[in-house]
């Protein structure tokens, strides 16, 4: 079809979010109207076309926004209209009335209706979710949302596979990490209009990737996975499987309001608003939310205590015992004194709010600002973990050999996890010079930590003990409790750890039309993060403090040339060239730690402070290049290639210690160290697919994709002699390289089928595999590979030198319902996660019900069964997790982890909305 016109290339707005826009000009009678000159005029676009011979005419790739439309044919008059919102593929009519008097004069009936259901007119593998609609629905957690997306996992751990703290399942603490077509989360972007977000959970250094958690839902009305080496992707950083794109809500173009409130899945409560309004130039939208919930321990369970400290009295006499770890089954019972506790719960108060204000300065710029804000608490009575109980061939006592039990790591104590943040951000879109100007501004920042909320001295009391240690008195003779009821002291102890976290983003792009069919446009984005922390800890007999030098740092500059064209009605262009630079501003080395002997016993320990900072520094660039194939309007084939590059973790720069490290009671020592010559991960993929609209109401989009990942990140550990200040143990020395060559690749299908009445459904599966390529010269001469979370590499075990390792995962969605009238319907919606899971679980199906019923024309009522057959619902037993969820994707189950127990997915429950619009 001739008259296509193409937009002014948008750096803050996603692939995804843009629309199609056709239409047709007529006369009064119907006659087509050939040669009308049509312009699309909004603060993000500044389009014209001219109508064909039928009278048609198309503006593709056209940001969603609110815009003037107008159009002027010679000899007939002009015709306009204002306020056409596009928020999806749309279809205008502009038919010019009868004239009255034989003039000319301005007519304005233009209408507008959908085009029916969307397909993907971009080159990239795109998937579109609405936040805020899902949060008004009464869900709490960014991660059943995502879940849904074939290619797409969300896991609950920075660390890939390690424990991150303990957590609160479905709380709202609950790390939320996005792994993209198998990346992991390190190799995964995360941006705001184009801007990266940086990690910011507990315990997590820079270049982790990003938690969605401290995001409130209820804020973003749109946000896209863009899978793949997408062609007009915000940023290559970080990038190698893909981008999350956030977008901060725009303006609004009439007054509006919803309110929903629930129950949630262990009898609290959840309650959102927003309000809409619009005054003249000026739009506001405002959004409230709150999550207040008992927890899954309402009502109370009976954990078991850890094992007895030193400094603890049993009975008056002081007691010992050796200490399990809380991330390894629970064995060697005969030498270990666990008790069980009291009637615990667990609960959480969450209150997150944002306001959203836009400005039309003048007609061609727009000044907006967006604020976005959370603050959480989760009350624990202390640190619990879920471990299997393996005892010893000696074991006496009434534990159940074999059972997960849930477990108290130490003295009894009652902790308040806190966790706020803040998103900040300004900007300015004109349309000056024949294109289109954006600066924006974002400023981030988070807190969260742990404090414990009362003395431990308030649990002194009546215990029942299981188990086997040692009196102080009598050292060399067991005391042996099997249920046995005994008076424990404990000592006073008070606790606190902060994490904070900073980013600082500045955003300068400048695009424009070249002639009628190609666009050109160049931006740059430059992001600051850093991550420092503060604990302390202090009882009667121990006293430690720490505080991170806040000079730890990163920093990226990101330059990026993108251009398109329209080679013809059909086949269009894209490409874009990044040049990205990034690097750390890091301690090295690290001054050796001190202690002293302070009066009264009492142990002060000093964490040496850097005595030099070092600048690791990496650059990067490449192109990404895409092609879209409209065959008709029902039909894209699409093609998108081009390169990423993932910045090494800090952990893997600095290490954790230059200072070898020897348990008491241990026959080894280890040391973990810095590696600055760490290089970072470089790839190149490509995807191809397609969108095929079956029907007006049906599209299938399918993907195949491959990634080739060069220096992926392996932790090798190996022996290095003996230690001489630890007695001459053997020394394991743990160290951060880089891989050769890696491999991932998969398919992703979705089909959708959506009506307003009658029956509805969508299908969708990921199917991903990742495998070493090849190993660096000598991998096998020196190194052991002991933890290979990230690429699974076990030498002699499923790698053998063949290039036959490939560890495979699928994960899939569907839904089924009828729908009686819009608001009206009933489905059943399973979700699939294969092997390999977060869970540790064999392949399972979950299954959820949906309900809603309109109880006026503004009053609905929602509902949610869900995990109706209770798959792995052991949530008032696992309420804690340890370790938390992490990426399965290529990695699968981390290996110290996998095959010990399983998590839970959630409980069986039903919640209920009542929403207002």
């Amino acid at each position: 079809m001739s008259g296509q016109a193409q937009v002014t290339p948008g750096v803050l707005q996603s692939a995804a979010q843009t629309a199609t826009i056709t239409g047709s000009v007529l006369q009064s009678d119907g006659t087509p109207v050939a040669g009308a000159d049509i312009r699309l005029t909004g603060p993000g676009a500044h389009l014209t076309t001219v109508s064909d011979v039928h009278g048609a005419f198309v503006f593709i790739s056209v940001p969603y926004g609110t815009y003037r439309i107008d159009a002027s044919a010679p000899n007939i008059g002009t015709a306009s209209r204002d306020n056409v919102v596009v928020k999806s593929d749309s279809t205008l009519a502009i038919q010019y009335v009868a004239q009255t008097g034989g003039g000319l004069k301005e007519i304005a009936r233009v209408s507008t209706h959908s085009s029916g259901a969307n397909i993907n007119v971009t080159p990239a593998s795109i998937a579109s979710v609405n936040p805020s609609d899902y949060a008004f629905q009464g869900n709490t957690s960014w991660k059943e949302l995502l879940d849904q997306i074939p290619g797409v996992t969300v896991g609950g751990d920075l660390y890939q596979g390690r424990a991150s703290g303990t957590s609160v399942v479905n709380g709202p603490t609950y790390p939320i990490v996005l792994s993209i077509d198998g990346a992991l989360p390190y190799e995964t972007s995360v941006t705001l209009d184009g801007m990266p977000l940086e990690s910011q959970s507990l315990n997590a250094t820079p270049g982790t990737g990003a938690d969605l958690s401290y995001l409130p839902m209820t804020t973003f009305d749109t946000a896209d996975v863009v899978r793949g080496p997408g062609a007009d992707a915000p940023s290559i950083v970080d990038s190698i499987g893909g981008s999350f794109v956030l977008h901060a809500p725009g303006p609004v173009d009439k007054n509006s309001y919803e309110f929903s409130f629930s129950n949630d899945p262990y009898g609290g409560t959840v309650a959102n608003a927003k309000v809409a309004l619009r005054f003249g130039r000026l739009s506001a939208t405002i959004v409230y939310g709150m999550d207040n919930s008992p927890g899954p321990l309402e009502g109370g369970i009976t954990p078991l205590r850890g094992a007895v400290p030193t400094g603890l009295l049993v009975n008056g006499q002081a007691f010992s015992a050796v200490t399990s770890s809380s991330f390894a089954p629970l064995s060697n019972f005969a030498s270990s004194l666990f008790f069980y506790g009291g009637s615990w719960g667990s609960a959480w108060t969450q209150h997150s709010g944002a306001v959203a204000l836009s400005y039309n300065v003048t007609p061609s710029i727009t000044a907006q600002v967006f604020y976005a804000g959370t603050s959480s608490n989760q009350y624990t009575d202390d640190e619990l973990a879920t471990c299997k109980f393996i005892p010893g061939a000696s074991y006496v006592g009434s534990l159940v050999p074999g059972k997960v039990y849930t477990i108290q790591g130490g003295t009894p104590k009652a902790f308040l996890w806190p966790q706020s943040s803040s998103l900040l951000e300004e900007k300015i879109t004109a349309y000056i010079g024949g294109g289109v100007l954006r600066l924006a501004a974002l400023q981030g920042s988070s807190r969260d930590g742990y404090a414990i909320a009362g003395s431990a001295e308030g649990d002194n009391g009546y215990y029942i003990l299981n188990g086997t240690g040692y009196y102080a008195s009598a050292p060399s003779t067991p005391v042996t409790f099997n249920r046995t009821s005994a008076y424990l002291t404990f000592p006073s102890e008070v606790e606190s750890e902060e994490s904070w976290s900073n980013n600082r983003d500045l955003l300068v792009s400048y695009a424009r039309q070249m002639g009628s069919k190609s666009t050109l446009g160049i931006s740059y984005v430059k992001s600051y993060y850093n991550d420092p922390e503060a604990s302390s800890y202090i009882s009667s007999t121990f006293v430690d403090s720490f505080d991170a030098a806040s000079a730890v740092s990163e920093a990226t500059d990101e330059w990026r040339l993108q251009g398109s064209t329209q080679i013809s009605d059909k086949l269009s262009l894209d490409a874009s060239w990044y040049v990205a630079r990034g690097g750390y501003h890091i301690p090295n080395p690290y001054v050796s730690d001190t202690s002293i002997t302070c009066p009264g016993g009492v142990f002060t320990y000093i964490v040496g402070q850097p005595s030099a900072y070092e600048d690791s520094i990496f650059s990067y660039s490449a192109p990404r290049l895409g092609a879209t194939w409209r065959t008709n309007h029902d039909m894209v084939i699409r093609a998108a290639a081009g390169g990423g590059f993932a910045l090494p973790q800090l952990s893997y720069l600095v290490g954790s210690s230059d200072v070898p490290s020897c348990p008491s009671g241990a026959t080894y020592c280890t040391v973990s160290l810095t590696n600055l010559n760490l290089q970072p991960e470089k790839s190149f993929g490509f995807d191809l697919g397609t969108d095929l609209r079956l029907h007006r109401d049906t599209v299938l989009s399918f993907d195949l994709y491959r990634v080739n990942l060069y220096g992926q990140f392996f932790s090798s550990a190996s022996t290095t002699g003996t230690c001489p200040t630890c007695g001459g143990l053997p020394l394991y020395t743990t160290e951060e390289g880089n891989l050769s060559q890696s491999r991932m690749e998969g398919i992703n299908i979705d089909v959708r089928h959506d009506v307003p009445r009658g029956i509805y459904w969508h299908g969708a599966l990921g199917l991903t595999r990742g495998y070493v390529v090849s190993v660096p010269a000598g991998f096998y001469n020196t190194a052991t590979c002991m933890n290979c979370a990230n690429q699974y590499i076990i030498p002699g075990m499923n790698y053998d030198g063949y290039f036959q390792s490939t560890v495979p995962y699928a994960n899939g969605s569907a839904t089924i319902g009828y729908r009686w009238e819009p608001g009206k319907y009933v489905d059943l919606s399973p979700t699939y996660y294969g092997s390999n899971n977060q869970y540790y679980r064999p392949a399972f199906m979950e299954l959820d019900a949906h309900m809603g019923y309109p109880l006026t024309k503004n009053v609905s009522l929602l509902a949610t069964f869900q995990n109706i057959t209770g798959m792995y619902d052991q949530s008032q037993e696992l309420a804690f997790t340890c370790p938390c969820l992490t990426a399965p994707v290529i990695a699968g189950a981390a290996q110290e982890f996998s095959g010990l127990y399983g998590l839970p997915y959630g409980p069986r429950a039903v919640t209920v909305t009542l929403q207002l619009h």
